[in-house]
């Protein structure tokens, strides 16, 4: 049996014949839809209505709040090395003598290696005193190193005896009083006295240096 089925608008005419007519029914109310206002206002409006009633609203609206994203930003820790201070080499001092006996002899004067004529002098009868001769001690002019310390002078000649002519402790940096008396400091004993050239004429202050110079022989 074939299919009698058919969409031909043609066909169709041979057998709806009859007139058809539309018929407006006003029992049936049609609300209109007001496209420009926004759907979530009648469901606050239905629920608000729901609520004076004593009912429960059918549509509850979620509220979504505005969140403060927090964006935490890593810095990756590095390491910083520590700047380590490259040793300083230790001082050098040219001297005069031997220094065999690890005699250290400073003397002060800008204008001569070592001293005057009279200073020099009586040089020679200080090391003479105490049994030393040229190999035996170091004589460093200060006035060629200005504002050297103890500890370098200590460092570099290992000084058993220091005689110190014309360079103050506070020169040295060292934490002494003189009271016209043998200091022991550390390893090594120390005598001041005046500028060799001042104390060729200070009679008080040379015979305080020939004591002291007795109890080192």
């Amino acid at each position: 049996m074939e299919n009698q089925l058919t969409n031909n608008a043609n066909a169709l005419r041979l057998f709806f014949t009859e007139d058809v007519f539309l018929v407006k029914d006003e029992t049936v109310e049609i609300t209109a839809v007001d496209h420009e206002k926004p759907v979530y206002h009648s469901i606050i409006n239905e629920n608000v209505l729901a609520e004076e009633k004593g009912l429960a609203p059918k549509n509850e609206l979620i509220s979504i709040e505005k969140v403060d994203v927090v964006v935490n930003t890593y810095t990756p820790k590095v390491e910083i090395p520590h700047i380590v201070a490259e040793p300083t080499a230790p001082k050098t001092f040219k001297f005069l003598g031997g220094n065999k006996k690890s005699v250290l002899i400073l003397v002060n004067d800008i204008q001569h290696d070592v001293s005057t004529e009279q200073g020099r002098d009586l040089l020679r009868k200080i090391v003479k005193a105490v049994d030393l001769s040229t190999p035996d001690f170091a004589i460093v002019n200060y006035a060629q190193y200005d504002g050297t310390e103890f500890n370098e002078f200590q460092e570099f000649f290992k000084p058993a005896i220091m005689l110190s002519f014309g360079v103050e402790i506070t020169d040295l940096k060292l934490n002494v009083t003189w009271q016209n008396e043998i200091i022991q400091h550390g390893n090594t004993k120390i005598i001041f006295a005046p500028n060799l050239h001042q104390l060729d004429s200070d009679l008080i202050s040379k015979k305080q240096l020939w004591g002291n110079l007795q109890k080192i022989k």
